[in-house]
C-alpha cells in the first residue's frame, strides 16, 4: 500500500517536470450526475479530439446521487476501478457532501475515510494513475430563495463555494491527488459582469453550457493545457463558446 503511494507521488513529480508528455491511455470517471448530465465523458472527449490529440479509452460510472462511501459498495464502480491500468482516475463526491462536512463531524469523517479508502483502491491496481478530485459547483442562488433548502450548506454560495473547494483539496492533499476546479470557474463566471445561467432549473444540475466548462477544466487540467479553446463548441454558439473557454482559462493559468 505504501509502495503504491510512493509510486503516484513519484509519477506526480514527474508529471509536473515533463508537463505530462505523454497523454492519457486510459481514463475513468467515478461520479453520479453531475458526471452524467450532459455525458461529461463524452464531451471531454470531443475537447480532447477537436483539440487535436489522441482520445484515450473512456469509461464511467456515474449512478445518481452517490456519496464516495456509497460508491465503494457499488459492484459497478468497484469492478471499473479494478480493472486497473487506469492512467487518469476521476472522483467526485454527492454534491453537497463536501459543504456539509464542513460542520456535520461524521459527514466529514465519511467523505474523507472514503476518498482515502477509493484512491487506495485505484492504486492497488493502477499504481501510477493520476487521481482527480472532481470540485463540483455551489447551488445557484435560486436554492437559498426556496423554501424546499436541504441541510446545512453554507449560507450563499459563496460560502457553499468556499467549503467545497477547501475539502476537496483537504483529499486531494491527503491523497497524493489533484483537483479539478470546475466549481472555482463556476463561481467566477456569476461573479462576472456579464454572467451566464450555468444551472438548470433545478438550480443544482449543469446545461450543457456548464458541462461544456467543466469539461474545457478537466481537458486542461489533464493534458496540462492553460487556455484550453478547442473549435469544437457543441450546442453553444460562438460568443457562448468564448465566454467559457475564458473562463475556464481564469482557473487554469
Amino acid at each position: 500500500m505504501r509502495l503504491n503511494l510512493f509510486l503516484s507521488i513519484i509519477s506526480l513529480l514527474l508529471g509536473a517536470l515533463v508537463g505530462h508528455a505523454e497523454d492519457p491511455q486510459r481514463v475513468l470517471f467515478i461520479g453520479n450526475s453531475y458526471t452524467g448530465v450532459n455525458k461529461l465523458p463524452d464531451v471531454f472527449a470531443e475537447v480532447v479530439k477537436s483539440a487535436g490529440r489522441k482520445v484515450p479509452e473512456i469509461k464511467s460510472a456515474t449512478p445518481g446521487g452517490r456519496t464516495l462511501k456509497q460508491q465503494l459498495g457499488l459492484v459497478a464502480s468497484m469492478k471499473l476501478i479494478d480493472e486497473g491500468g487506469w492512467d487518469v482516475v476521476v472522483l467526485q463526491g454527492q454534491s453537497q457532501e463536501p459543504a456539509i462536512a464542513e460542520k456535520d463531524e461524521a459527514v466529514r469523517k465519511e467523505f474523507v475515510e472514503s476518498a482515502a479508502e477509493l484512491c487506495r483502491r485505484v492504486r492497488a491496481k493502477s499504481p501510477v494513475a493520476r487521481i482527480y478530485f472532481y470540485e463540483t459547483w455551489a447551488r445557484h442562488p435560486g436554492y437559498w430563495a426556496s423554501t424546499k433548502k436541504g441541510p446545512d450548506v453554507g449560507a450563499d454560495p459563496k460560502e457553499m463555494q468556499a467549503r467545497l473547494r477547501k475539502w476537496y483539496g483537504v483529499v486531494a492533499k491527503e491523497n497524493a491527488a489533484m483537483v479539478v476546479p470546475c466549481g472555482d470557474a463556476w463561481e467566477l463566471n456569476y461573479l462576472s459582469s456579464a454572467p451566464i445561467r450555468l444551472h438548470q432549473k433545478d438550480n443544482s444540475h449543469p446545461e450543457f453550457i456548464g458541462t461544456y466548462l467543466n469539461a474545457l477544466i478537466f481537458y486542461g487540467k489533464i493534458y496540462d493545457v492553460k487556455s484550453p479553446a478547442p473549435k469544437w463548441t457543441g450546442k453553444l454558439n460562438e460568443a457562448q463558446a468564448a465566454a467559457m473557454h475564458e473562463a475556464a482559462a481564469q482557473v487554469l493559468k
